[in-house]
């Protein structure tokens, strides 16, 4: 009871003080995207794992999402899947907002995007066993592979001179590869069930092949062959960690991430051997059945940050015992129902007397954008009700955004 009674303070008290919140600028590390194919949402984390909110969701057209890219102008463009013919492709802005539908949206299940240095879009379709090449102004067209079968095609990777890699799936996976000039150069090495593959830089400036293989739930593999498809290693055994591997991300030659259905890893290479650690596991609501990341650089979404002052008493106006608290904050364009416009990861205050100070990083500017907000406060895992009603900083936000 005593929790409930907290909770009827703090939602009087956000309706106080919310118009007195304001924004600053508030620099951050790389982050990364991680689709959320289970909750139909793209999430931003920070270079540590920590959650920093939704980027994107089923308000921005977010349906099971399975593929992302980083365009060189910031823009995000993500695989959402329907059916095995109509699966498309969005285009979001560096913020998180839906800007357009790109391709043709006859899609099968997506297993792959990636960008080249043209901005040409390559869209590698499992359901039709083929890649496409989406140009700049629209232009769709199937790359030529010859006598070559391109089994259930996942990852791709560029390399250095512009030539593609491609992961194929399936008991007869392999690996092959177009010239730079889009002509098809020739399978490079045979390996089943390949899911991703990407192309490092080594000590001395020799480029190499990586790839994930998932033979089953603890069965996924990390491997290594020289940039001509020659066996090289190294044989890294992912026992769990995660389950069903499905995407790799390099950071460079001896730290990457993995993807799979219980969360994200973060994998260093030593001469000890390899050192595995949680990056993120499922949240609950938020992140379930992980299906792909991209790495994005601090000043894409908002750097921005809700400075968030407040009181907690009890129903008797007493404030509560000196203490830690944890609150959750999220944005609705609805007073009841629908999608939040974005949530921010855990926030822990610590009371004195009853008074706490504390940030909520991350905001994006588009949350603003909505012509009503209501703000929802989650304190100690309880959700208050009803919400309060934003009018004034939205005011002051599009106003930094004028600046």
């Amino acid at each position: 009871m005593r929790d409930r009674k907290l909770i009827r303070t703090v939602a009087w008290l956000a309706a106080a003080f919310i118009a007195a919140a304001f924004f600053i600028a508030s620099p951050s590390a790389a982050d990364y995207l991680v689709l959320s194919y289970g909750t139909d949402r793209v999430l931003r984390f920070g270079d540590d794992g920590t959650f920093k909110g939704v980027f994107a969701g089923p308000e921005q057209n977010i349906t099971k999402p399975t593929a992302i890219a980083r365009r060189a102008d910031g823009r995000i463009f993500v695989a959402c899947f329907v059916t095995q013919v109509t699966s498309y492709i969005v285009r979001l802005s560096p913020s998180g907002e839906y800007e357009a539908h790109v391709g043709t949206g006859d899609y099968g299940f997506i297993g792959g995007l990636v960008f080249d240095q043209a901005g040409n879009l390559y869209i590698s379709d499992s359901s039709a066993w083929w890649v496409n090449k989406l140009t700049p102004d629209g232009v769709q067209t199937v790359l030529n592979s010859g006598s070559e079968s391109t089994p259930s095609p996942a990852g791709m990777a560029f390399d250095a001179q512009g030539r593609l890699y491609l992961a194929c799936g399936g008991a007869n996976g392999k690996i092959v590869r177009w010239n730079a000039d889009g002509t098809f150069d020739r399978k490079l090495l045979d390996n089943p069930r390949l899911v991703d593959v990407a192309i490092v830089t080594l000590q001395g400036g020799a480029q190499a092949i990586r790839a994930i293989r998932a033979d089953g739930a603890t069965s996924g593999y990390y491997l290594g062959w020289d940039i001509e498809g020659n066996w090289t290693g190294p044989y890294i055994t992912t026992e769990s960690s995660p389950q069903w591997v499905n995407s790799l991300l390099h950071l460079d030659a001896a730290r990457f991430l993995i993807v799979g259905s219980n969360g994200v890893y973060r994998y260093e290479l030593t001469d000890q051997g390899p050192v595995t650690t949680l990056f993120t596991g499922l949240i609950p609501g938020l992140l379930s059945s992980p299906y792909g990341i991209a790495w994005v650089p601090d000043e894409v979404g908002s750097a921005n940050t809700l400075n968030y002052q407040g009181r907690l008493a009890d129903s008797s106006g007493n404030p509560v015992a000196d203490g830690q608290h944890t609150l959750v904050f999220a944005f609705f364009a609805s007073e009841t129902g629908g999608d939040p416009l974005w949530t921010s990861a855990p926030v822990s205050v610590t009371t004195k007397s009853g008074l706490f100070t504390t940030t909520i990083p991350g905001v994006p500017p588009s949350v603003f954008d909505a012509k009503d907000i209501w703000l929802q406060v989650t304190v100690n895992g309880e959700t208050l009700s009803p919400r309060v009603y934003v009018s004034s900083v939205p005011l002051a936000m599009k106003a930094l955004r004028a600046l």
